[in-house]
């Protein structure tokens, strides 16, 4: 498949198939989606336990354009290249007997790592754990990790405006697996005015609001990338259209729309929305047939040859069955096509 192109950033996106695919000198990560893949004892191989729809499994494959540094430490497994660091941490089910602890443990780990090693920009954070809605109330798992992140990230003052954008869909599987990237400085928090920014969420949501931004902008050598968090059909703080998946796409999409306009804002080049490109999608269905139902509306909502992975996964908020996040990159789109799935 057609690599994803980039303008003088410290990294190439390509989406090939998982089956096939094999890290080399240049390899940050390679995220693999899909059931039984090959084993393999790579450090930068990072296994997501989602059925990717469509029926081949595919990885994302990030590349550097000059060979990278990998290590472990404390159970993480990273690599780097003197701009980025990718890494990433699993952990099994029967580390997860107390969820905020050990999400707790998790962050601080990661952050010691991303200090030690001269990264402590975190911009993007990925989560993917099972039975993420399992419990009643304050004890439901993502409530409760929810907690622990939010102990680990408010040990630094002001934390609430250096969050990283972030993910967390359930897996149907066991476990809890995180991976990040990061750079030496951080980026730029911008924050939906659609919506309550999650830090800021009221209290029937769980015992600690969500500790991430809506996304980050980075700006590299020249252009930009705009990391966009999980968006679902959220408007204020309150779930939109619960029961029809085509209304929430809808309203996902406006959300992305702002969200790319805040960055625009921010960046000095920019002037429209349309300078904002797509470089990939991640579409989370909480069951693989809706997606049958959605994929007219993809063409107009989310615009020129975008590639978009559509996965089955659980959605933090049992009303909400649709998801989508993004990086995009701050270019002059170039045609007027239709999305491309990647399937």
């Amino acid at each position: 498949m057609k690599p994803l192109q980039h303008d003088a950033v410290p990294y190439r996106l390509e989406t090939v198939e998982a089956i096939r695919a094999q890290p080399d000198e240049r390899t940050l990560a390679l995220v693999r989606y899909g059931r039984d893949l090959p084993v393999t004892d790579d450090p930068r191989v990072i296994d997501i336990g989602l059925d990717l729809l469509g029926g081949v499994s595919l990885a994302q494959h990030w590349r550097s354009p000059t060979p990278v540094r990998i290590g472990q430490d404390e159970g993480l497994r990273y690599a780097c290249n003197g701009e980025v660091l990718i890494g990433s941490l699993r952990l099994e089910e029967r580390e997860l007997g107390d969820m905020a602890e050990a999400a707790f443990q998790a962050y601080l780990r990661m952050d010691r790592l991303l200090q030690a090693q001269g990264y402590p920009g975190c911009l993007r954070v990925w989560i993917y754990m099972g039975g993420i809605t399992r419990g009643e109330g304050d004890d439901e798992r993502y409530r409760q990790f929810t907690l622990g992140r939010h102990r680990a990230l408010s040990l630094k003052p002001d934390f609430e405006r250096n969050l990283p954008a972030a993910t967390a869909i359930g897996t149907h599987g066991e476990g809890l697996t995180i991976y990040f990237l990061a750079a030496p400085t951080a980026g730029i928090q911008i924050e939906n005015p659609r919506q309550v920014s999650a830090f800021h969420y009221p209290r029937a949501y769980g015992p600690r609001s969500p500790s991430f931004s809506r996304a980050t902008l980075k700006r590299w050598a020249e252009g930009a990338h705009l990391y966009v968090s999980g968006t679902a059909s959220i408007v204020g703080h309150e779930s939109r259209h619960p029961g029809d998946p085509a209304l929430q796409l809808e309203e996902i999409a406006h959300n992305l729309r702002e969200l790319v306009q805040g960055a625009l804002d921010r960046h000095p080049t920019a002037r429209s929305f349309n300078e904002c490109r797509a470089l990939g999608l991640k579409l989370y269905l909480r069951q693989r047939h809706l997606l049958a139902g959605l994929r007219q509306q993809l063409p107009r909502l989310f615009g020129a040859d975008t590639p978009i992975l559509c996965l089955e996964g659980d959605i933090c908020r049992d009303e909400l069955l649709v998801e989508v996040e993004g990086i995009y990159t701050l270019v002059p789109r170039e045609t007027d096509a239709a999305p491309r799935l990647v399937e």
